[in-house]
């Protein structure tokens, strides 16, 4: 058969970031290590130096420094990004942006310097059929390169959300929404087919496409993420909280919504119930730190615990000994968090918000996230009685056979490609 390429461009960028055990990073690293299982798939990363693909050889499990996969190209060699597309015209900008891609082209190509001679070799995409899950601006990027030189590739993306559509989402970041939707628009219009990530993240699509956002939407398929939470060999050089604790992954102010989770501990303690300690995991941001601190939260300061940036062994402990994970979000495209919890036995708390039930649905427990007193109940419920944590745990272990592996996400997303392309090209 002709050989399938995984994109594996945005673990590249990623790399040596302290971001990329999370979110997209962490399904491409994920997908891509359940891929190489399949021996028509063939492994590229862009390189914005040359403005081309190259097939390389990744590293897997303890030969890679995220324990799972990646590129097999050392952090020197990891290019900068600039934007190659943008949504609107800017006089002063657009005259300067030759100049600009110059001087990054010669320092990518200085840095390109220190990837290995062997195992890294050009490829033509012309024909060929490319599967991308990194971000829709990282594809935007390499799709205006290939154009430049008239590669047609078909092309297969993965697209994670489409929050920033949203009224409710990023009120003061216009740019970036603009951006979002350019972006996406690029990369749909190129697209020969359409992967979701969730049943919830394929209607999002067709809905805004339906608003004239997308034109000549192709075929899209979801592809609902996984549950799983790989064992890495990383070490473990985290010390878990004494006490029981609640745990919430990436959770900031706004969309993520850790304002529920902070309110209703508030609410424990006015009531002069038990309030748990609460473990906070994930990358430390700036105005998480300025909300945690008000004074209006000076009675819960001592319950919480920010750990920085935790590693797969280190997350899956937090995991295995939290009361339950905390999932407050207003909106998610999947909610790998409360799959991850699930996985390893543990209860997960989660929002209305219709990604979280597909992840969930009837393992978990859900409470409106405008709603701080219905979460706190949720937590006090949990807490007065060990049998029903036991009970809980005990449903959730059961259900395992029926959660979703990335070996799973792996062969559904080859299965989708080999179903709908194989008669060539789609009239969109």
């Amino acid at each position: 058969m002709a050989p399938i390429y995984f994109d594996l461009s945005e673990q590249f960028l990623a790399n040596g970031h302290r971001f990329k055990y999370y979110g997209i990073v962490r399904t491409v690293m994920e997908v891509g290590y359940e891929m190489a299982r399949d021996a028509d798939v063939r492994f590229v990363i862009f390189s914005p130096a040359h403005g081309s693909f190259f097939q390389v050889t990744p590293r897997f499990d303890d030969a890679s420094p995220t324990g799972v996969m990646d590129p097999g190209l050392p952090p020197e060699a990891t290019p900068i990004r600039l934007r190659q597309t943008y949504p609107t015209r800017n006089v002063l900008r657009d005259a300067l942006f030759p100049l600009v891609r110059a001087v990054v082209r010669g320092i990518n190509l200085k840095r390109w310097q220190h990837a290995p001679k062997e195992g890294i070799t050009p490829v033509d995409l012309s024909g060929q059929t490319l599967i991308a899950l990194g971000r829709p601006k990282i594809m935007a990027d390499y799709l205006v390169a290939l154009k430049r030189k008239g590669t047609d590739v078909r092309m297969v993306p993965l697209l994670h959300d489409m929050i920033p559509l949203h009224t409710f989402a990023h009120r003061e970041q216009k740019i970036f929404t603009s951006n979002f939707m350019h972006d996406n628009a690029r990369v749909i219009a190129h697209s020969d087919l359409v992967l979701a990530n969730s049943e919830f993240t394929g209607h999002e699509i067709a809905h805004f496409a339906g608003k004239g956002l997308f034109p000549g939407l192709p075929k899209v398929v979801p592809v609902p993420l996984a549950h799983e939470l790989r064992e890495t060999g990383e070490p473990m050089n985290m010390t878990l909280p004494a006490q029981p604790y609640l745990l919430c992954v990436g959770t900031l102010t706004g969309r993520k919504n850790l304002e529920c989770m902070m309110q209703a501990m508030l609410h424990l303690h006015a009531t002069g119930q038990n309030v748990p300690d609460l473990v906070l995991a994930g990358a430390r941001r700036k105005r998480t730190d300025e909300f945690i601190a008000k004074p209006h939260f000076t009675p819960l300061q001592s319950k919480i615990h920010q750990l920085r940036d935790p590693n797969q062994t280190e997350l899956r402990a937090l995991y295995k000994n939290a009361l339950a994970l905390v999932i407050p979000s207003y909106m998610e495209g999947w909610g790998l968090p409360l799959g991850e919890a699930l996985w390893v036995g543990t209860p997960g708390l989660a929002s209305t918000a219709p990604a979280l039930l597909e992840v969930g649905q009837d393992l978990a427990w859900y409470f409106d996230p405008d709603k701080h007193e219905a979460l706190s109940a949720l937590i006090t419920k949990l807490q007065a009685d060990p049998k029903i944590q036991a009970r809980l745990r005990q449903e959730i272990a059961a259900a395992h056979p029926q959660l979703r592996s990335w070996q799973h996400v792996a062969q559904d997303i080859l299965h989708a490609v080999r179903t709908h392309l194989s008669a060539g090209r789609p009239d969109v």
